[in-house]
């Protein structure tokens, strides 16, 4: 066994649009195992006053560690907002340390265009895979299978320290159907992909010199009905699952919050945070 300390990394996944209870009644098996590895939080959108129930309030609060009073990304439009002035966790912990190579794969329009405030990821991802969504006839079904095909390989075999990966198949099944036998499918997909994605970094040849934490989460719920924006608890329930590849003993925080997986992600890295880039949250892996 070598003296020298485990390499840490960091995959963030994102789920569109997942509801907890609805995660938590069906236990994917992949994410639960992670979870058996770690924790998994229920957390909650602040009320709509704060934080609209919507997708790019949701993956700017993760992504940059802080509430929507800093960032003042309050919708999916382009209107006036602050989140220049909060990158995204990949940005900034490439900023930190020039060092560390940044990957990211999505095809919601809001990661890799200026659909309404974005592109939310920043310079500071060295290697984004994007496909835009609207040229596929089966929009986040077509596009989702690209982007965990695209994952499976960079994870498996390139040397990416810190990685984010999205998938929104979910949050449109429940936008056409409600949370029904479609949505439920849909998550089961999306378990699956999860799955691929660590088989392919057990699977690395330098697996055994990693110390890779992999959180999961989402960005909303929905209406059982489907659709999202308001206040109700069914679309503000969100989660975060996090968990340790290594099997090592860790102590994690009691409660989570959307705002503490930048922060988590940057411990882990051993990044430290700028007093230039405040964040709002709190790093749920202490030890």
């Amino acid at each position: 066994m070598s003296d020298h300390p485990l390499r840490p990394k960091v995959l963030v996944v994102g789920w569109d649009g997942v509801r907890d209870d609805v995660l938590r009644a069906m236990a994917p098996p992949a994410l639960s195992s992670l979870a058996a590895d770690g924790r998994w939080w229920s957390t909650v959108q602040p009320d709509t006053d704060v934080a609209p129930t919507v997708t790019a309030v949701g993956w700017t609060t993760m992504l940059s560690g802080v509430w929507p009073n800093r960032h003042q990304v309050l919708s999916n439009t382009d209107e006036h907002h602050l989140a220049h002035r909060y990158a995204d966790m990949l940005t900034r912990a490439f900023c930190a340390d020039p060092s560390f190579s940044t990957y990211a794969a999505a095809s919601a329009l809001i990661f890799g265009t200026e659909y309404g405030p974005g592109p939310l990821l920043g310079p500071g991802v060295q290697t984004l895979t994007w496909f835009y969504r609207r040229e596929y006839p089966g929009g986040f079904v077509a596009t989702d299978e690209l982007v965990i095909e695209d994952a499976e390989i960079r994870l498996g075999a390139e040397d990416h320290d810190f990685s984010f990966v999205y998938f929104g198949e979910a949050d449109n099944a429940a936008h056409s159907d409600g949370v029904g036998p479609r949505y439920h499918a849909a998550i089961e997909r999306q378990d699956a992909r999860l799955g691929r994605m660590i088989s392919a970094i057990r699977g690395r040849a330098s697996f055994s010199t990693e110390d890779w934490l992999i959180m999961v989460t989402t960005d909303h719920g929905h209406l059982d009905a489907g659709g999202h924006g308001g206040g109700s608890w069914q679309e503000r329930q969100t989660f975060v699952v996090a968990g340790l590849l290594s099997g090592r003993s860790a102590t994690w925080a009691e409660e989570a919050h959307n705002v503490d997986l930048a922060p988590t992600a940057w411990a882990h890295l051993g990044v430290a945070t700028s007093p230039r880039w405040p964040c709002d949250g709190h790093p749920l892996l202490t030890s």
